[in-house]
Parts: C-alpha cells; structure tokens; sequence
C-alpha cells in the first residue's frame, strides 16, 4: 500500500505543483468573491471527475462554499479547508514561486496548500481503486479568515453526520498536527455620542472618541484576569476632524480564551463594559462579527484517541515527521471539536510565516503530507 501511494505522488509532483501555483495565481482574498470562485471552479471541474457530487452553497458578500460528496451515508470522514486568504491587497506579495525546498506565496500555507494536499489525497484514492469504498465529505468554504460568519450554519450540521474530521491548515514547523485550540469571540463596540464645532463649545461635551478611549482601556486592561485569555482592542475609527466633537466611533476587538468555565464570565463583562458609560450623553452598543467555541481536548474520547494514533502510525510507516500540538489561534476545527466530533488539525503542508509577504510552504512536506492523508484515511476505513 505504501509504495502503491508513494509511487502514485512521485509520478504526479509536477501536477500537483501546478495546481499549487494556480490556486495561488487567483489571489483569492476574502472580499474577493469573484476570484474565491475562481477557486472554486478548478475544484468543482476536479472532484466532478472523480465523481463527486457537486452543492454550491451560497456565501452572501463572500464566495460561494462547494460541498463535495461521493457517498449517500448518515455518516462519512470529512475534509474542510477554505479558498480565501486574508489579504485585502495583493500589490505588495509576491507572485508565486520555488525557491529551493521552499514554495513561496500568499495563500501557500493558510490553506491553498492544504487544499492540495486533500484534492490529491482523493485522486491517489482513486488511483488505488478504494475511493468508492471510504464516504467522504469535503467541505471548502469562502469566509473563513473573516470568521466563517456565513459558513458556520454548514459546519455545525457537519459535525452531527462527521466520524472524523480532518482540517487542512498548515501543520507544525516539525509536522505537528492539532489537537485543541482556543475559543474565540470578535466584537464590535459601536459608540455615538453627539456633534458639535469643538470651538463653540458650551459645558460638557458627549465624544464618542473620547467614550471609545474608555472602552480601549477597559478591555486592555482585562488581560490579567484570566489565565490563558488574551484580549484586544485592535482598531479603532471616529470623528471626522480635530476641530468637531466625534457624533460616531467604532472599535474592533478580540478575545481568545483557553478554559470553558470562564467563557460566560468573559461575555458577562465585556458586556458590561460596554453599556457602562462613561461619558454622559454616549450610548454604546455591541456587536458580536465573529465566535469561534473553544475545542478543549482535555477529555478524549476513544474515537478522537484512535484518530490520532492512527496519523502516528501513518507517520511512522512514512518515515515523516509527525508530532502534536495545541495553538492558540482558531479554524474552522472549533466547530467540529466543539460539537464532540473527533478532529484533528494541521493536515496540510509545513507552513511558515501565515498572512504575510513572507509566507511559504517546504515543497517536500506538500508531497508527505499527501500520502500521510492518504495512508490515514485508508486506516480510518478499517475503524468505521
């Protein structure tokens, strides 16, 4: 079986090294709905050969998400990784190329490389003539790297028809793979106070900039309470002049947290914060834009325990490098590990340096990886 996949990715490493470059050469950035689905495409056109069926999901503002599926069964192994990156602008990125062991461009780790990985995956599936044999789901959606506001709904329905997931993000400087990640919850603070000519002024005034600077102290200032939280105050806009008293303001924040006993808490006070207000004639209000639920692997199930040990042993009959780890950013995993579904993350390629002009994959990784998820998924068929 090995040299059966081995053989299959060693013949195809120009192929699969193509289709890298021109996922990448779409510059697929999340607003960018138009190039997303251009991303889209060339999986549709793919997974329509190997006999997939084909549900195109509406993604509103975003790209369209596309559910894959060769199977008609109540439950099935899914893949989830998502087309955008995070760039608004690809004027300053560089396009893409190899430089030594190193694939280098926008996209190239979070996550078109890992898309390779799991596309290829399905065809040495096919080569092997077991493709038929292993219910597969693969889900690509479009808005991740906002939050996956609109893709949410899908993911959860997901997860109550999912044995096992596996996730395509990149995988740990030494092969690590994921298995737990924090809680995430994005807000809005939308302020608005009342306008005036700052020279004119009369007794007190009702900023909202200067409202907002309470907020962005107040959360800063939360950082402390609990363990493992971290919280943000991250960007910040109002007013429209230095001479006129802000009527409007807005600032966007993040929390991360580690322990599900503090979420409540955290929510409570944040709320709090925000209608506590500081300056009179302000009134504030809050708006959640993203919530990722914290994936907590602190109680394994049996199934999460042989999904695992399942990729070791993979890995060690691959001779590749393998190891496990938990991060401090979300993905789309917190849906699943939320939900009791046995998961693991960072199936893709060894990625460096996500979101910057920096960022790139190691090529040889791109080639294990594929038969790492090869050899897994032919393993986890025998446990299903």
């Amino acid at each position: 079986m090995i040299g059966n996949i081995s053989t299959f990715v060693d013949a195809n490493k120009a192929s699969i090294l193509r289709c890298l470059k021109t996922l990448v050469d779409q510059k697929s950035g999340s607003e960018d709905a138009d190039a997303v689905n251009r991303v889209g495409d060339i999986f549709t056109n793919e997974f329509s050969v190997l006999n997939f069926s084909v549900e195109r999901i509406d993604g509103h503002a975003f790209g369209d998400h596309l559910l894959f599926r060769n199977h008609t069964s109540e439950a099935s192994i899914t893949l989830a990784g998502h087309m955008d990156t995070t760039f608004t602008s690809y004027d300053h990125l560089p396009e893409f190329h190899v430089q030594a062991n190193r694939c280098i461009g926008p996209g190239t780790g979070d996550m078109l490389g890992g898309l390779v990985v799991f596309l290829y995956t399905v065809k040495c599936l096919d080569h092997l003539g077991i493709l038929d044999q292993i219910p597969l789901t693969v889900f690509l959606n479009s808005d991740e790297e906002r939050g996956s506001p609109t893709s949410r709904p899908v993911f959860e329905k997901l997860s109550q028809k999912s044995k096992y997931a596996l996730i395509a993000e990149s995988a740990g400087e030494h092969g690590e793979i994921v298995v737990g990640r924090r809680g995430k919850l994005s807000f809005d603070i939308v302020v608005n106070g009342t306008e005036g000519h700052a020279g004119n002024l009369v007794g007190t005034k009702s900023s909202a900039v200067e409202e907002i600077a309470h907020k962005i102290i107040a959360i800063e200032g939360l950082n402390s309470r609990w363990n493992g939280t971290d919280l943000n105050a991250g960007k910040v806009q109002g007013g429209i002049a230095g001479n006129t008293i802000a009527q409007y303001a807005i600032l966007s924040s993040d929390v991360r947290y580690t322990c599900s006993e503090h979420e409540a808490e955290i929510k409570e006070t944040i709320n709090r914060l925000v209608h506590d207000e500081i300056i009179e004639g302000c009134h504030s209000k809050l708006i959640i834009t993203s919530e990722r639920p914290l994936w907590d692997t602190l109680h394994k199930s049996n199934e999460q325990k042989t999904l695992i040990e399942t990729i070791r042993l993979a890995a060690e009959h691959l001779q590749v490098p393998y190891g496990i780890e938990s991060r401090k950013g979300t993905s789309d995993a917190n849906f699943f590990g939320a939900n009791g579904v046995s998961v693991v993350d960072g199936m893709g390629p060894i990625g460096f340096h996500d979101h910057s002009e920096n960022e790139y994959i190691l090529l040889d990784s791109l080639y294990d990886r594929i038969k790492l998820c090869t050899l897994v998924l032919c393993g986890l068929q025998k446990h299903s």
